[in-house]
């Protein structure tokens, strides 16, 4: 049992901040147009959906890991989507620049 435990913690601890680097690549290079929307709202709707599910089980004292980390998980993931809508301005569209032909 205190396996399957450890087995819960150490992965959902994993799944829950492997969205970290694209939380601060978001913040630090000011643009969002790589976050792609409908994998992310997929993702949000399925952690909200285990949230009260774990919820459910933590009030009954059990799966208090499940909770924990998908928690972790759910404030990680509305953190990027905030991002994607608020706090990063709109992405503008790239200059064009004009090419130099090295053949001429």
């Amino acid at each position: 049992m205190l396996f399957l435990v450890i087995c819960q913690v150490v992965g959902g601890t994993l799944i829950a901040i492997s969205w970290i680097p694209q939380v601060l690549q978001a913040i630090k290079g000011k643009t969002a147009h790589q976050v792609d929307l409908k994998p992310l709202s997929f993702l949000f709707v399925g952690t909200v959906l285990v949230e009260v599910y774990s919820v459910f089980l933590a009030l009954q004292g059990e799966a208090v890991t499940l909770f924990v980390t998908n928690t972790i998980q759910l404030i990680v993931v509305t953190i990027l989507i905030s991002i994607v809508f608020w706090a990063v301005p709109a992405d503008k569209p790239a200059e064009v620049k004009e090419r130099i032909s090295r053949t001429s």
